[in-house]
């Protein structure tokens, strides 16, 4: 592969159209989303800020959510007082995250057999940070599996399974079939992107190297379909794996987009107003259009408008589909706002995306580094989708809801003769929960809890 089809392709991609421009904001952190409203408050004449929280910083601005009814959620909202500032932002140790904890997440969701977790785990680890297999399925079939019950066809659909999860195209061996899947996956299909599968299939070599006269000739098509689909591909990510972000420090300050709260009876659910305080066009610019003005400065006001129609426009859209992911999380996750972090339910990316009509995808690009705050304390929205634990009473646990109880034994133990593994087991059968010793074991890694060797204090 040349570099500089990837460079082409990385510039192409700073030219963002709508659906980019709707993406990007979406999978924006708080943080992220508010120097992005900085940035464009900044460069940007056309948009004002009508929010009477001038001050983000200030201990005086107590307006920082939208607020929306639980049982109307509609898309109007009026403003409430709620907590200052200091409150609200919380400096809290944010757990190492990138592209391998990502979808290893996400298998964890998954309606995959023991032999299909336990491969697509495997093809994880062999993934780098853009995304790309460092080695070829052949070759990790061969490394891992060969001798084994496993053939190379399950890997290879394991693999395939991978590649369509978010961010689409990883677990691919290289930018000619990671641009197939992202192409693949776009919605509605067109022929255009039937198309452009075929040349990036059959022509790739030929594309990139601009040998255009072979492809018109052999396809039977003219140079305005090459034009258009050199665009479509052009919008594909060259570095799939780099839309996930690698890990924050543990001094990285926490904003929730989201609030879920309790008044009187009924359940609350608010936008973060210091995320996004509303903002307008200003129609003093707009009105020069109809002026004698140049037509540098038309041009000029023209360009900034249609930007400010989008991004406002981007940023309802986010907030809406926030509100939506909140609302579903809370129906399904009443039991944990009512009672907990211990009756936490198994809940699955599919689960949500059925119930608010998106995409899974758009359900991982919501959840990620996006956080909430519960009368429980603040939590990454990830934290709400977890697999059912694997146990013979069948009783509906959580994985997440079985690290709690763990942590709460564990908490409880005696110093001198900590609980092991096995013992924590069979205090979990007393209440009615059959896990296996070595699940026990995981989920005590997972949550940061040292073995009962390592736990143990004596005393001289």
């Amino acid at each position: 592969m040349k570099l500089g089809l990837q460079t082409n392709l990385t510039t192409k991609q700073t030219i963002t159209p709508k659906l980019q421009h709707a993406i990007k904001i979406l999978q924006l952190s708080a943080i992220e989303l508010k120097q992005e409203i900085q940035n464009i408050f900044e460069s940007n004449p056309l948009i004002e800020k009508i929010d009477s929280c001038d001050d983000y910083d200030s201990e005086e601005c107590s307006i920082h959510f939208a607020h929306y009814e639980y049982e109307k959620l509609g898309k109007n909202y009026q403003d409430v007082n709620t907590t200052p500032i200091t409150e609200i932002i919380e400096k809290t140790l944010i757990d190492e995250h990138n592209l391998k904890s990502h979808l290893s997440w996400q298998i964890e969701l998954s309606n995959l057999s023991g032999n299909e977790h336990e491969i697509a785990l495997t093809i994880i680890d062999y993934i780098n940070d853009d995304g790309y297999l460092i080695n070829s399925i052949e070759t990790i079939y061969e490394d891992i599996y060969k001798d084994s019950d496993i053939n190379i066809d399950e890997m290879i659909a394991v693999q395939h399974y991978i590649q369509n999860l978010d961010p689409v195209g990883t677990a691919t061996s290289d930018i000619q079939e990671s641009i197939q899947v992202q192409i693949n996956n776009i919605e509605p299909q067109s022929k255009d992107t039937e198309l452009a599968i075929v040349i990036v299939k059959e022509f790739f070599n030929e594309f990139i190297n601009k040998k255009y006269e072979k492809i018109t000739k052999s396809l039977n098509i003219n140079i305005e379909h090459i034009q258009k689909i050199d665009e479509l591909i052009k919008k594909q990510n060259p570095r799939p794996g780099s839309l996930i972000k690698g890990s924050k420090s543990d001094n990285e300050y926490i904003i929730p987009d989201i609030k879920i709260y309790k008044n009187k009876e009924e359940w609350q659910i608010q936008v973060n107003r210091d995320i996004t305080p509303k903002i307008n066009i200003n129609k003093s610019y707009v009105n020069l259009k109809g002026k004698e003005i140049s037509e540098v400065d038309k041009e000029y006001l023209s360009k900034n408008l249609q930007e400010a129609k989008w991004f406002i426009k981007n940023l309802e859209y986010r907030n809406s589909s926030l509100i939506d992911l909140a609302k579903s999380i809370l129906k399904f996750q009443i039991s944990f706002f009512e009672d907990g972090k211990k009756n936490i339910k198994p809940l699955t990316l599919r689960k949500v995306a059925e119930d608010i009509d998106v995409h899974e995808s758009t359900v991982s690009r919501l959840t990620n580094g996006k956080y909430i705050d519960t009368p429980f304390g603040i939590f990454e929205l990830k934290y709400f989708f977890s697999s059912r634990i694997d146990d013979e009473t069948n009783t509906g646990l959580s994985a997440n809801s079985t690290k709690e109880m763990i942590k709460e034994i564990i908490k409880s133990e005696d110093s001198s003769s900590p609980y092991s593994d096995e013992k924590i087991r069979l205090i979990l059968i007393e209440k009615n929960i059959n896990v296996a010793r070595r699940t026990i074991t995981k989920y005590r890694e997972s949550i940061g809890l040292s073995s009962s060797s390592a736990r143990k204090i004596t005393t001289k």
